[in-house]
């Protein structure tokens, strides 16, 4: 026999019937039927005889007909283990001709096997020993098969469903946010439906997961508008961790920083103030993109510049850059500009506006912001020239912390200048290849460059295409008039092409009284080439001529981008963007107080009360005592003159930085 039998037993024979071994010692057993009627009797059977039968067939155990009986799993025979006691005795108790789910049974149950196994009273109730029994007795008696094996928690949804559903929630709320739930679940089908026609399998979510997936995004508007600044840096780092992204530049996140801090430039004279572009990489935390400006506010020109960055490498050790899928901004001056709209649609990107006055809706720029506040330009030890150690960047003036403090006047903040222009880029490059180098505490103790390195070899980044870059940034127009000699002038710099002269002669044989005037489109921050578009009445439709080259250039000229101020100006310029290689200060600058003039000491009150003047004379006499002659007032004219004119130039030389100052990359 392949099974000793067990009382509790089932059997089948070739009728069906089955019956249940009531009694066995080894020698003789008792099969009754399970369920009885009328004329069906039991069988009383030797050991050999049962054996028999159940060799030839005529009874069939239980056992052998299930599939159940197999290797038991660990949570299995834990559990067995655990109610092993509990069926045992409750099986006595039941024999003896107690009820098996009574309350006075159980309460009986509990202690004895309190005594006897030393288990609690209360270590589990009535209703889990209930269903215990229940379990034990639905399966014919046999412990081993009241247990099933537990169950794993299927997901809801796939991956690649999960991802959709994580990447429309979160633009939608980088957006405007959702509040009208039913209304973004409407949108949220329609996405899904769209993609389904594509043949990809998103399967749709029910509006109850939808709901619990917009809400922990919409809880953040509380938290973030309260003002408490402990708990915003930690909602920005949860939110962080919400925003799921699987490679680099997969979602880039561009913001510009007012900095209350002036720089001196080559003639020693104060800038206007800096502000700082940044695009930074969501999934490694890279900023790929850092340009800074002096004395402008934000415009199309800052935001374009910035945007152009992300597809080159700043340096050596600056070497993240690629073709972004998705730019994240506010709604500022220039971000809101149809120029960057149309630059962005031309590569390929998607474009994602957040609402103003909502810095959440970019939390990894803004997070980055604060960090590059926090560390380099309040809490930055450097080197002075004469040793003496320095806490911040020289001059900063800090951020205004209250709406009661009164922001620092630009008189004041140029006054406080100390840094020169190209000192500042070394000091801000050499902390940016330290950022991205040091262990992050959102990319689970990894570098930037760690994981951007491991994502690109995962997953390489898509390759720049120069033309289509260089063709979709030309985003100014001027409309000139298009030369004999197939030439263009745009902004003082003459561009000339072969093509352009044919275009000529083919439109003036058409109809000589064509007027020539084309559209140009250029970067003002490359003047090797233009697009030049002509839309003659005559020809049946627009010709666009592109990359139409500037004919002051050589060869050797056309390899690196220079600016038109650049050209205008006679001069190499400055850096726009540098590499930032070490925090040793080399020079300060001492800015020269000017001194006031000092003036004719004024009596005071009591020299007046004592000369017992009347108010009338006192006027007279002060008048007499401050009076100038004809000739005075003439020079005094003549300085203040000079003075407007002084101001005038600074304040053009001042405007003329940005182009001068960030037209070439930092330095390799």
């Amino acid at each position: 026999m392949l099974h000793q039998p067990v009382t509790g037993d089932i059997y089948y024979d070739q009728d069906h019937r089955a019956f249940s071994l009531a009694y066995y010692d080894g020698q003789q057993a008792l099969l009754k039927p399970r369920f009885h009627s009328t004329g069906e009797l039991g069988l009383h059977l030797s050991k050999d005889a049962l054996d028999e039968q159940i060799e030839n067939g005529a009874l069939i155990p239980q056992y052998s007909m299930r599939h159940e009986v197999q290797a038991l799993s660990s949570y299995q025979k834990r559990e067995i283990e655990k109610r092993r006691p509990y069926i045992t005795e409750l099986e006595k108790l039941v024999k003896s001709g107690m009820g098996p789910t009574t309350q006075k049974t159980l309460n009986k149950l509990k202690q004895i096997v309190h005594d006897q196994h030393h288990i609690g009273l209360n270590k589990f109730g009535y209703s889990t020993i209930a269903r215990w029994w229940k379990a034990y007795k639905e399966s014919d008696f046999i412990l081993e098969n009241s247990v099933n094996e537990r169950k794993s928690q299927p997901k809801r949804i796939d991956a690649v469903s999960e991802s959709f559903l994580n990447i429309f929630a979160t633009n939608h709320w980088v957006k405007s946010g959702i509040e009208n739930v039913a209304a973004g679940y409407r949108l949220y089908e329609k996405a899904v439906a769209e993609k389904c026609s594509q043949s990809e399998p998103v399967a749709l979510l029910s509006l109850s997961t939808f709901t619990r997936r917009v809400s922990s995004f919409n809880e953040f508007e509380i938290i973030l508008n309260s003002g408490n600044y402990s708990a915003i840096k930690k909602a920005l780092r949860t939110l962080c961790k919400k925003i799921e992204t699987k490679r680099v530049l997969e979602r880039v996140e561009l913001d510009r920083m007012s900095l209350n801090l002036a720089l001196i430039d080559e003639n020693e004279v104060p800038t206007g103030n800096v502000s700082i572009y940044i695009a930074i990489d969501c999934h490694s935390r890279y900023p790929v993109s850092v340009t800074f400006e002096l004395g402008t506010n934000e415009d199309t020109e800052g935001t374009v510049r910035s945007f152009k960055r992300i597809f080159e490498k700043t340096s050596n050790k600056l070497s993240a850059h690629g073709v972004p899928a998705k730019i994240v901004v506010d709604n500022g001056s220039g971000y809101k500009s149809e120029a960057l709209k149309q630059i962005v649609q031309r590569i390929g990107a998607e474009l994602i506006k957040a609402p103003s006055n909502e810095p959440w809706r970019k939390p990894f720029v803004e997070s980055f912001i604060g960090t590059l506040r926090k560390e380099f330009f309040e809490g930055s030890s450097f080197d002075g020239p004469s040793g003496e150690v320095i806490i911040g960047v020289p001059g900063y003036k800090g951020k205004r912390t209250a709406k009661t403090t009164k922001p620092p006047s630009e008189e004041t903040i140029k006054k406080a200048a100390r840094l020169e222009i190209n000192e500042f880029g070394d000091l801000l490059h050499d902390y940016l290849v330290d950022y991205v180098n040091q262990p992050h505490s959102g990319l689970k103790g990894k570098t930037p460059q760690q994981v951007w390195n491991e994502s690109i070899e995962k997953q390489p980044t898509i390759p720049v295409n120069i033309e289509q870059l260089f063709i979709a940034c030309h985003y100014l127009e001027a409309c000139p008039k298009l030369m004999e000699r197939g030439t263009v002038q745009v902004n003082k710099q003459v561009f000339a092409d072969p093509r352009l002269k044919q275009c000529y002669l083919d439109a003036k044989t058409l109809d000589p009284h064509q007027d020539m005037s084309v559209i140009v489109k250029f970067d003002p921050d490359d003047a090797r080439w233009v697009t030049v578009i002509a839309r003659f009445d005559c020809f049946d439709t627009p010709k666009t001529i592109a990359k139409v080259e500037n004919r002051a250039l050589s060869e050797t000229e056309l390899e690196v981008a220079i600016s038109f101020d650049e050209l205008n100006a006679g001069t190499d310029g400055l850096p726009r963007r540098r590499d930032i290689a070490t925090r040793k200060i080399k020079r300060l600058v001492n800015q020269k107080s000017r001194h006031q003039s000092s003036g004719k000491e004024t009596e005071s009150a009591k020299k007046n009360a004592a000369k017992g003047l009347s108010v009338e004379e006192r006027i007279k006499e002060s008048n007499k005592r401050y009076a100038h002659s004809p000739v005075k007032r003439r020079q005094s004219f003549s300085q203040k003159e000079q003075k407007k004119e002084a101001s005038q130039t600074t304040q053009r030389v001042n405007t003329g930085l940005r182009a001068e100052q960030q037209t070439l990359k930092w330095d390799e």
